[in-house]
This record gives C-alpha cells, sequence and structure tokens, in this order.
C-alpha cells in the first residue's frame, strides 16, 4: 500500500461522515452552507507546529507546582506525558481541519466512538486539558503570539494559585499491604476529610493487597493513633503485612 493511501482514505472518511451533517445543516439554513480550504502546510509549517505543541505542553504538565491526584494504574509520570500528547492531538485537529467544515464535524463524529476508562477525579487536572487542547489548537492554526501569551499567563498563574498550598508542610508516604485495600482505602479517605490531608497520589490493587498514597498533611500528627483507627475501621477480617509511614521532605 502506497504512504500517500493512508492520509487520502483518512481525508475521504472524514469528508463523507461530515459531508452528511453539512447537507444536513445547509438544508435547514436560507443560504448555501459555503466551506473554505486552506492551502496545505508545509512539511517544515507541520513540524513547527507539533514542535510548539509539544514544548508548551511539557511547561504546563511538569509545572514544579503541579500535583496530580492519580487514583488508578496511571502513573503521575505517564499522566503527564498523556497531557503533552493531548496537546499535539490539537495541533494535529487544527492542521488536519484546515478550515474544512465537512472534516470538523467528521472528527465530531469519529470522537464520539472513543470511550476513555481513565476517571480523572481532579477537575483542576481536567481544566489543564482544556488549556492545553486550547495551546495544540493556536499552535496548529500557527498563532503563536497567542500560544506563547497563554502559557506565559498560566505558567505564572499555577504559581499563584499554589499560594494557597503554602500551609502544607508535611509531606507523607503511606504504605500498607492487606487482604483487602479497598477497606484501608475507604477508611484512609474518611480520616483524610476529616484531618485536611491533601491527596496527591493513591494506588490500590485487590490483587497484590497493596496501598500506597502520597499526601500533604498541614500539621503534625500521630501515626500510631491513625494506624489504630485504619485497623479498627477496617474491621477484625482485614490482615496487615505490612504498615509504614514515612515522612518526605518537600
Amino acid at each position: 500500500m502506497n504512504s500517500e493511501t493512508i492520509p487520502s482514505a483518512s481525508s475521504a472518511l472524514l469528508d463523507s461522515i461530515g459531508g452528511a451533517l453539512t447537507n444536513l445543516f445547509s438544508s435547514a439554513a436560507s443560504n448555501p452552507l459555503s466551506v473554505q480550504y486552506h492551502e496545505e502546510l508545509s512539511y517544515l509549517q507541520i513540524l513547527v507546529s507539533l514542535s510548539v505543541a509539544a514544548i508548551l505542553g511539557t511547561l504546563i504538565a511538569y509545572h514544579p507546582k503541579r500535583h496530580i491526584e492519580s487514583t488508578g494504574p496511571v502513573s503521575d509520570r505517564e499522566m503527564r506525558n498523556t497531557q503533552i500528547l493531548i496537546c499535539v492531538a490539537g495541533a494535529i485537529m487544527v492542521v488536519l481541519i484546515q478550515g474544512s467544515l465537512e472534516r470538523a464535524f467528521g472528527l465530531v463524529g469519529l470522537g464520539s466512538f472513543v470511550r476513555y476508562r481513565t476517571a480523572l477525579r481532579n477537575p483542576f487536572d481536567l481544566s489543564i486539558i482544556f488549556v492545553l487542547i486550547g495551546l495544540g489548537m493556536a499552535s496548529g492554526l500557527e498563532n503563536y503570539k497567542l500560544a506563547f501569551t497563554v502559557t506565559g499567563f498560566i505558567y505564572i498563574l499555577l504559581y499563584v494559585m499554589a499560594l494557597n498550598k503554602s500551609a502544607y508542610h508535611h509531606r507523607w508516604q503511606l504504605r500498607i499491604d492487606s487482604n483487602d485495600p479497598i477497606k484501608v482505602d475507604k477508611a484512609f479517605r474518611d480520616i483524610a476529610k476529616r484531618f485536611d490531608f491533601m491527596i496527591i497520589k493513591l494506588r490500590r490493587s485487590r490483587e497484590t493487597g497493596r496501598f500506597r498514597c502520597l499526601f500533604i498533611a498541614k500539621l503534625p500528627f500521630n501515626t500510631d493513633d491513625l494506624t489504630q483507627e485504619i485497623k479498627q475501621e477496617c474491621g477484625e477480617q482485614t490482615i496487615f503485612s505490612r504498615f509504614d509511614w514515612e515522612l518526605e521532605k518537600e
């Protein structure tokens, strides 16, 4: 198969899906819906747009004041790298659409078939994703002035927003091994709400029985008291083989 066949087939598929939607909207309008196509971008322009999107996405995803709350199998680094790819994907979508309304509707139609199994429990991470999509689209449109301005603004804004977390000084790592990590998860979350812990990353595995949590506390606390409280809430049927509290440096 020729290397040029795949892009042509993709464009044809997007045009066919979007064409039906365009005709539907055109029939409801008094004037025909005109579609404008922009000139094809050169390889250099495409590479520059994607590179700018990747660089700006990296600046936001790996901001030193950002903490990502991960509660599933996705690691902190994987989540950040995914956000970089989302920014690049925004640039790719704009380069692919190139002012074509049919392709825009086609991308929406194809996007409806995509299902994501990784839930974002932190709404802050979700807002960052929307910002990264916007940065990627600005890079794809070669509007670098807007892209760099927004990146600088968001970068400084993240520092300002981190000021309200300055009261958090104590960074803890909790490692628990048991036969029921689900109960351990529930017990610790109840404690975290009462003690105002800020959970940065939390993982649990039913197969291995491991519970791992990285969190930040405002004030010192007695680890022995919390250990006994977690064991009491889990019940006598829960057997613990490991229970470690480790205070880390900021």
